[in-house]
C-alpha cells in the first residue's frame, strides 16, 4: 500500500514536471501519457519501517513506538524583500544602574518609513522580557522588516514612553 502511494505520488510529480516544462516547450515536442492524479492534499500513513514523501499541505498519521501523531506542514513561506522595505535589527544594551526594572519587548514600538507602527513579539534570542538588578547587563536585537525612510523607536516602560529614537532606514 505504502509503494503505491509513493509510486502515485512519484509519478505526479514527474506528471507536473513534464507539464511545467511542456509550457515553455513548443506544443508536441514531448508525448506524455495520461498519469491518473490523485488528489493534491493527501492523509498519508508513516511509520520508521515505512518512511512516506509528502507535499506542503498533506496530513501525515505517523505511527512510532511511542504513540502516533498527525504532522502538517505548510510553506516556506518568504517575505516580500523590495527597495520599499528592508530587514533592520536593533542593538539593546540595558545596564542597571540601582533598583530592578523590567524589561520587556512589548514596551518597544516602531513607527516606520510608511509610518507604520510595528509591534515587536519577542527579542532575536527569544525572549520577551527579563529583570535586571542594580549591577546587571543584557544586550538584546530586534530584527524586524521596515519601510524605509525616516522612522522612531519608542521605549514606554510602565506605560510612559521614556525615549524616542530617530532613524533612517536606507537602502545601499
Amino acid at each position: 500500500m505504502y509503494s503505491i502511494i509513493n509510486k502515485t505520488r512519484g509519478r505526479l510529480a514527474v506528471s507536473i514536471a513534464i507539464a511545467l516544462v511542456g509550457a515553455t516547450a513548443p506544443a508536441g515536442a514531448f508525448a506524455v501519457s495520461p498519469i491518473p492524479t490523485p488528489a493534491i492534499h493527501q492523509l498519508l500513513e508513516a511509520s520508521q519501517s515505512h518512511p512516506v514523501v509528502a507535499i506542503p499541505g498533506d496530513n501525515i498519521d505517523v505511527t512510532l513506538k511511542t504513540g502516533r501523531t498527525r504532522v502538517s506542514v505548510l510553506g516556506p513561506v518568504i517575505p516580500q524583500v523590495s527597495a520599499d522595505a528592508l530587514p533592520g535589527t536593533f542593538t539593546f544594551t540595558f545596564q542597571q544602574q540601582s533598583g530592578k526594572t523590567l524589561i520587556s519587548v512589548h514596551d518597544l514600538g516602531i513607527l516606520d518609513g510608511n509610518d507604520t507602527l510595528i509591534r515587536p513579539i519577542h527579542f532575536d534570542d527569544g525572549s520577551t522580557s527579563f529583570y535586571l538588578s542594580k549591577g546587571q547587563k543584557r544586550t538584546v536585537k530586534i530584527t524586524t522588516f521596515m519601510a524605509v525612510g525616516t522612522g522612531t523607536m519608542r521605549w514606554a516602560p510602565l506605560n510612559h514612553y521614556v525615549i524616542d529614537w530617530q532613524f533612517v532606514e536606507e537602502t545601499a
